[in-house]
């Protein structure tokens, strides 16, 4: 990663801040600050309780130690303990064996163990933070040599020659594209010519002032001119990729995760990883200008089989994977991408070795776990379904506490006998949008990835502030999408921390003072998610609308209704095709073989239409 001094210094500051964070958070600091129960509600908003540092040491407590089940007179040991009914871990045994009985050692040290931890939390960020930089890096590397790039390209020379002449009329251009030095909607301002202005005063004072009304209108007309407003880009698209890293790096939302012992930012490392992996070019050019074949195959499978066998839902970046690697390649040729040097075309491999891979995962858990395949399918059923699905923590009834979704709160308004269908229901909302999500937008893999996040941080069972971060970002690294966004969602992202801020104020006030009620959170949490939803929503739309102006000028077929004063001079060109356009924008059966070089016609009668060229 190319990094400048200031850059570098960012990410040192991010580092000793995260630290501090993290002792600030492990002591009584806040408490003694905000009363009894502050950390309870942080934590509530901000993790997944079943992906902690203290959910894997009570799986290894019960590892280490024998239990027994009501009504059974045989005690358990080892990891039948763990996964016995009512112990309540969903951490799956791998995980135990790797990361809980690894640092079981140095327990006897605790001042020891919390460095190790944070450390390896903040290593998982900074791999992290690399990652995302480089898949940004080539997914704008991947567009700049698309279709829409040179479209782009070809508009601003237009422009610099005739501003009337464009490959992509300025009403079909995103409001916000100057941000990203993208072509965009031109703003116009009304500028007051003084000199003029002066000079028909004063010849207006030696004269009788006749139609006053006809006069005044003139005078504005002729001592105003009206003039294009150019702003210049706030980031280039090449410092996207840059800035994202940095906000994934040094976002307090990470930190305070970390510090709170989330165990999310490795599970994500894991996933960008992947796509890290994926988004590598097939082949690149050695010293000696020879071809060499990147081999990223089995790498891009490995760590999605890692991160899916964790927590299923990281499945979801299947879908962009194979996208990257070549599905759909055949109408993406077609109809989106001119240049497809370097691009792979294995994503039946990537997918083989993916099911292979996750498959050889759950047998290596079935022999730690040992017993026969009924008694590993309750574990799989364990450690896999609360990943995805609302459901009870035991045969108690008992369910998780509070988060920022909001099935908590439905889940124990509902009567027992429909817990079944709304589990069910629930859970299957989001595979809902795979398939129509991926038919729509299959030209933009980097947008799926980040839509189905944002879709994912609303309809989970356990709703954090964590898994919208990973979202928001994903979605940062597809400017062109950005700047079609509507105010609606700048608003929202603004709101967003007032929901939370409240959640926390009203978790202490209902569990620990006992002066509020369910409802308080529950407001904040339909709030949460209904800024999330407006964001996501208009993040999507903004894409369809972004394919389908791609569409049009591919098509040839960019005529939209035109202002009075926007008329068209000349003809535009678009794809070898000429387009005639009158006032209102409609298309016109003129002479298009008509030299511009012929002198003026008469003007025709006022029964006559007036064509526009």
């Amino acid at each position: 990663m190319m990094m400048n001094s200031s850059t570098k210094f960012i990410f040192a500051i991010s580092a000793i801040l995260r630290l501090l964070t993290s002792f600030a958070l492990s002591t009584d600091f806040l408490t003694q600050v905000f009363g009894l129960g502050i950390l309870p509600a942080i934590r509530a908003s901000i993790l997944d309780p079943v992906h902690t540092w203290d959910h894997l040491e009570e799986a290894c407590f019960l590892l280490k130690n024998k239990v027994s089940i009501w009504g059974d007179d045989e005690y358990r040991s080892g990891y039948h303990a763990i996964y016995a009914p009512g112990s309540r871990i969903v951490a799956p045994p791998l995980v135990v064996a790797f990361l809980g009985e690894m640092f079981a050692p140095l327990k006897s040290s605790n001042s020891l163990l919390w460095i190790v931890q944070r450390l390896l939390l903040l290593l998982a960020d900074g791999v992290g933070a690399y990652c995302i930089y480089q898949i940004g890096k080539r997914v704008y590397e991947m567009e700049n040599d698309s279709i829409e790039a040179e479209i782009e390209r070809d508009t601003k020379i237009c422009e610099k020659m005739n501003p009337k002449l464009s490959v992509v009329p300025e009403k079909l251009r995103p409001v916000r594209g100057w941000i990203f030095g993208l072509s965009n909607q031109v703003l116009d301002e009304v500028v007051v010519d003084e000199t003029s202005s002066a000079d028909v005063n004063g010849n207006a004072d030696g004269k009788e002032q006749q139609s006053n009304g006809k006069h005044s209108t003139n005078l504005d007309q002729s001592s105003s001119s009206r003039q294009h407003l150019k702003r210049e880009p706030i980031l280039t698209l090449e410092q996207v990729p840059l800035l994202v890293s940095l906000l994934y790096f040094s976002n307090p939302v990470s930190m305070i995760a970390n510090s709170t012992g989330s165990l999310r930012s490795i599970w994500d490392a894991f996933a960008l990883t992947s796509l890290y992996y994926a988004t590598k070019q097939s082949s690149t050019i050695s010293k000696e200008g020879i071809p060499i074949k990147v081999k990223s195959v089995s790498s891009t499978a490995t760590f999605l089989a890692i991160a899916t066998y964790v927590d299923v839902g990281y499945a979801m970046f299947l879908v962009p994977i194979l996208l990257w690697r070549g599905m759909l390649r055949g109408y993406q040729q077609k109809s989106s991408l001119k240049h497809q040097r370097g691009q792979h075309n294995d994503w039946k491999a990537v997918l083989s070795l993916y099911l292979c891979y996750l498959i050889g995962l759950h047998c290596l858990a079935s022999l730690l776990v040992g017993g026969n395949s009924n008694e590993y399918k309750s574990v799989m059923i364990q450690t896999m379904l609360p990943n995805v699905a609302f459901v009870d923590q035991d045969q108690s009834g008992s369910v998780p506490g509070p988060s920022m979704g909001l099935h908590w709160y439905f889940f124990v308004q509902i009567f027992d006998r429909f817990r079944s269908y709304f589990t069910i229901f629930v859970s299957g909302v989001p595979a809902m949008f795979v398939i129509p999500l991926t038919i729509r937008l299959y030209r933009c893999p980097s947008v799926l990835a980040a839509a189905f996040q944002l879709l994912w941080a609303v309809f989970r069972p356990t709703t954090t502030i964590h898994t919208l971060t990973l979202g928001l970002l994903l979605a940062m690294l597809n400017p062109r999408t950005i700047a079609r966004m509507r105010n609606a969602s700048l608003i929202s992202l603004f709101a967003v921390p007032v929901p939370i801020l409240l959640f926390i104020t009203f978790h202490r006030m209902w569990l620990v003072t006992g002066n509020g009620n369910p409802n308080y959170i529950f407001f904040q949490c339909f709030a949460y998610g209904l800024f999330v939803s407006t964001i996501t929503l208009d993040f999507i739309s903004a894409t369809v609308k972004r394919d389908k102006v791609l569409r049009m000028v591919e098509k040839g077929d960019t005529i939209v209704k035109q202002d009075d004063d926007d008329k068209v001079e000349d003809v535009p060109k678009s794809n070898g095709k000429l387009f005639e356009m009158d006032g209102n924008g409609a298309e016109s059966n003129g002479d298009m073989n008509k030299s511009s070089d012929e002198p003026e016609e008469e003007e025709q009668p006022k029964e006559q239409p007036n064509v526009v060229f």
